[in-house]
């Protein structure tokens, strides 16, 4: 099966290859091709420590990992890999003054994730949430332990797994342990035949997050109340502005795209939408430009990465992206972290614990034929946004821990 899964996957990755390398011509795409195939140079860490390796595919694992990375790096030198360009930029902003050193992820191929094993000497390799590639598991866990950590198994990909349990469960077994993020999660886990006493409950790396505050005063002159859609997807930035423009007489709503490939396209989205008496603003620009007033409705398209998590403070509302489609949403959590009040649409599959917070009425779901009826009646009523958000924070609060936790479990790869 191994021999089978990587001839396919070599074949599409030179099928693919003519392509990755054009979308990346203007971010040192031969640098990218040499990363994928293990040809690094040996990185220089200031210290003689312990290396491990964190494997975080894109920014949404780098940020709840972050956290731990800066709890690890007191200890010990890391690398981390990562698949998106995305998810590489924002680990640089965040964990530039720390030993880390960042590379794109090998190919799942033997012999890159051999050479870059080779080059790195890394003693541990963690695997967060669910990047459970076959031939990364079974080549380095022959050198090297190798866990899960922050794990977590959707219900689609659940279904995939069982479907192929027979190729699985002995990867997973090879695992020295599997920390995950919810009962739910473990006993997925144990469906597919992981051995028990290898699964560790320890809760969501991304309720311990640290959200560094950002100044923002070139923002100060948008009209209030501002209502913040993060990481949203095609086409929620239309649904959303479609609703602020109905629902909110006098505000801002700033758009943050969860791709920047798609500025572009969102910014001719809002452009179709509006008419002359609302302004449209581009983040980017506002530098360039000297605002002495703006209209009562004011539509801002945020093209700037990396740093939604402390633009939610300036917010007096957020809605959460990814949620208004069957994408399964993104993280609530950091606009919680500052006290916002937050709604999502019906699809948080890749969030379990919202359930909670919507049972507890600190988190609004409503379907998107809804959502202007809701903006409008939270905006009648600050004192209902309040009590969501406090309600919201507490639970946050009490869910926090799972860094500790995981902590310790990695000392133990090495005692």
């Amino acid at each position: 099966m191994f021999k089978l899964y990587s001839l396919l996957y070599l074949l599409g990755f030179l099928f693919y290859l003519p392509k990755e390398i054009l979308k990346r011509k203007n971010q040192e795409p031969f640098k990218w091709l040499r990363e994928k195939l293990g040809m690094i140079e040996p990185p220089a860490f200031e210290t003689k420590r312990p290396v491990i390796w964190i494997h975080a595919v894109s920014v949404g694992e780098v940020l709840a990992v972050s956290p731990l990375i800066e709890l690890l790096s007191k200890t010990y030198n890391i690398v981390l890999t990562t698949i998106t360009l995305t998810g590489r930029e924002v680990a640089k902003k965040r964990l530039k003054d720390l030993p880390v050193k960042i590379y794109y992820l090998p190919l799942d191929l033997k012999l890159p994730l051999l050479n870059f094993l080779k080059k790195t000497e890394a003693k541990v390799l963690l695997i967060t949430e669910t990047e459970l590639w076959p031939n990364l598991i079974d080549t380095i866990s022959k050198k090297i332990p190798v866990a899960l950590i922050n794990g977590r198994i959707s219900e689609r990909s659940f279904k995939r797994y069982k479907l192929f349990k027979f190729f699985f469960k002995p990867l997973l077994n090879r695992l020295k342990f599997l920390a995950v993020q919810e009962e739910i999660y473990a006993e997925r886990f144990k469906a597919l035949e992981v051995n028990s006493e290898k699964i560790k409950i320890v809760g969501n790396l991304k309720f311990d997050l640290f959200i560094p505050e950002k100044d923002f005063k070139e923002l100060e002159i948008l009209p209030k109340p501002i209502i913040i859609a993060g990481s949203t997807h095609y086409p929620e930035e239309k649904i959303i502005l479609q609703s602020f423009l109905k629902a909110v007489n006098k505000g801002t709503l700033i758009i943050v795209p969860r791709h920047p490939e798609r500025f572009r396209e969102v910014e001719e989205i809002i452009l179709s939408q509006i008419n002359s008496e609302v302004d449209y603003l581009r983040y980017t620009t506002l530098k360039h430009l000297s605002l002495s007033s703006l209209k009562s409705q004011v539509v801002l398209l945020f093209d700037e990465m990396g740093i939604l998590s402390s633009l939610y403070k300036i917010g007096n509302l957020a809605i959460i992206g990814g949620s208004f489609i069957p994408h399964g949403g993104q993280n609530p959590l950091e606009a919680i972290y500052w006290k916002k009040p937050v709604i999502t649409g019906p699809h948080m599959e890749n969030f379990p614990f919202i359930k909670e917070f919507v049972k507890e009425k600190a988190i609004i779901e409503t379907p998107a034929k809804n959502l202007p009826q809701v903006l409008k009646s939270l905006f009648e009523n600050e004192k209902l946004m309040e009590n969501m958000a406090e309600k919201a924070y507490k639970l946050f609060l009490s869910k926090r821990g799972a860094l500790e936790r995981t902590k310790n479990l990695i000392d133990e790869l090495f005692s």
